[in-house]
């Protein structure tokens, strides 16, 4: 069995087993189940995902969407269909959908464009936001002490796991910050670390999103390869939530 995550415009969409994997039979013009190897959708629900690694379509009668379609581990899979069936939000950080540009390979040769500079600045920051994030927050617990806590991709998926025990009802529950040992934490520390991890990876995502759109309006190489990640961003370019995290900043 595989298992997979589907993903639309850094989106979460949902996910799905090598037992959802679809064909077309022009003679019947039916879907029929089919290993990786003939797969040409992925059905969620209702609904068929295409992604570039399948076999090209056969027939113009269907509808599908086009989406990343990741294989994932059976944890990931568990605690991904624990948060739907809890009715939780699923948010991807930008390092999934963004491949970085490895500059090693570039052509000396190769014509440095304005796209080709926008590109690469976009994914050296998403690069730069992705680190932000995984290195993690601190979080003043309620013994008002202070601890730091990474966000990696596991570790959030954890903070969800966390979350739905203290939604139903656990009192004491083992998790560990940075360097520390593993203890039991009460569900009032964390809320507070969950509440803490959302935040900063909140903040983070519409930075960078904003920081992209600002990038993509500029029309001078040597401006946008000189931004760095945590330059003010222009009224503009900022979305309002960004514009409400901002303010309590201050």
């Amino acid at each position: 069995m595989k298992y997979y995550k589907l993903l639309n415009d850094n989106e979460f969409v949902g996910i799905g087993t090598s037992n959802d994997l679809r064909r077309f039979q022009t003679k019947h013009r039916i879907l029929l189940a089919c290993d990786e190897s003939q797969a040409q959708y992925l059905q969620c629900g209702d609904e068929l995902y295409r992604a570039s690694w399948m076999i090209a379509e056969t027939t113009d009668l269907l509808h599908s969407t086009n989406s990343q379609i990741i294989e994932i581990d059976a944890e990931e899979y568990c605690i991904l269909s624990e948060a739907l069936n809890n009715g939780e939000d699923v948010v991807i950080t930008p390092e999934e959908t963004y491949e970085d540009i490895d500059e090693s390979v570039i052509d000396a040769t190769d014509e440095i464009t304005l796209e080709f500079v926008k590109e690469a600045k976009i994914g050296e920051m998403n690069k730069v936001c992705n680190n932000v994030i995984t290195n993690g927050f601190d979080a003043t617990l309620s013994d008002n002490q202070t601890y730091h806590f990474s966000l990696t991709t596991q570790d959030q998926l954890n903070l969800i796991t966390l979350s739905s025990m203290v939604a139903n009802g656990e009192q004491s529950i083992p998790y560990h910050a940075d360097g520390e040992l593993c203890k039991f934490y009460s569900a009032e520390d964390i809320n507070i670390i969950v509440t803490t991890a959302t935040s900063h990876k909140t903040y983070h995502i519409s930075y960078f999103n904003a920081l992209r759109e600002y990038i993509e309006s500029l029309d001078s190489i040597d401006v946008i390869s000189s931004i760095t990640y945590g330059i003010t961003i222009p009224d503009a370019y900022q979305s309002d939530v960004l514009k409400v995290l901002l303010a309590q900043q201050n």
